[in-house]
């Protein structure tokens, strides 16, 4: 039978597995969201150059704003840009990833300055 030092050590092993198989699932679960990134296209109604967010629409009642990173590629017809080159009005396509409470994280914008239509 158990001893009451046996019992300590069974109950100690037991939720010292669990908290290792909930972080684990933590980890995996951030992982996986990580994986596949969403995409978004419209036109930039807002842009916060302290905080580097950028504000996209894609029709009525259709906007969402997201987080550029220093990991954020900001892309012109291939060309590598930086987010002081975006302007109010134009056309992006943001790949991204929703992280939980803190929205959704941008990790490339491609974009059409306002007026072209293509690169």
């Amino acid at each position: 039978m158990f001893t009451r030092t046996n019992e300590k050590t069974v109950l100690t092993l037991a939720v010292a597995t669990l908290f290792v198989l909930a972080f684990a699932y933590q980890v995996s679960a951030y992982t996986a969201g990580g994986s596949t990134p969403f995409t978004y296209t419209g036109n930039i109604v807002s842009l916060d150059n302290d905080y580097r967010w950028v504000t996209v629409q894609a029709g009525p009642n259709d906007e969402l704003s997201f987080k550029l990173d220093d990991s954020t590629a900001v892309m012109k017809c291939n060309m590598h840009e930086h987010f002081r080159d975006l302007k109010i009005g134009d056309q992006v396509t943001i790949s991204y990833f929703e992280e939980g409470n803190s929205g959704y994280i941008a990790s490339e914008v491609n974009w059409l300055p306002m007026g072209m239509t293509r690169c």
